[in-house]
């Protein structure tokens, strides 16, 4: 999912094209800008040489295919992410620097989301779960749980170590 992913920074669904460049996307459903790198990302198969007959594509340009089996796999955590997003958005629409460090901290162990929201008690829980929530999609926190289950206030969570940057999946 390219919303969770720290790693992108920009992404567009069904992207358009300008007629000059020669490269048309039509059979791409996605583009992203993941680690400074444009990557193209088609729902299914896509042979490169129809790529190539729709309007060739940039030697540089890297093509991936996602399949419904692929998709299939990753369906909890795609579903906990879609689950997780409007806390995202609660996120970067008001400041809550003074909170990060702290929630970060916290997670040197693993805990829970409940466990954090018990020991920052004297905070609006829904604005420490949104700060979990931030810290996960920014890879500083790290949770195998949004993998394997539906999330909830057991859902366990870690500090990611200083130096290494983990993508939520």
């Amino acid at each position: 999912m390219l919303e969770a992913n720290p790693a992108v920074s920009r992404y567009c669904e069904r992207p358009s094209w300008l007629p000059e460049d020669g490269f048309r996307p039509s059979l791409l459903d996605f583009w992203a800008l993941r680690d400074n790198q444009p990557v193209w990302l088609a729902l299914q198969d896509v042979p490169p040489e129809l790529i190539a007959q729709d309007g060739g594509r940039p030697s540089e340009a890297v093509v991936q295919s996602v399949t419904t089996m692929e998709l299939d796999s990753h369906r909890v955590w795609i579903q906990n992410w879609l689950s997780l997003l409007p806390y995202l958005s609660v996120a970067s629409a008001i400041n809550l620097d003074h909170l990060r460090m702290a929630v970060v901290e916290f997670f040197a162990r693993e805990a829970s989301f409940g466990d954090a929201e018990q020991h920052f008690s004297h905070i609006d829980p829904v604005l420490v779960r949104t700060v979990i929530i931030a810290e996960l999609h920014a890879g500083h926190l790290y949770s195998s749980d949004l993998i394997t289950k539906p999330w909830d206030l057991d859902t366990r969570a870690v500090r990611i170590t200083q130096g290494a940057h983990h993508a939520p999946q």
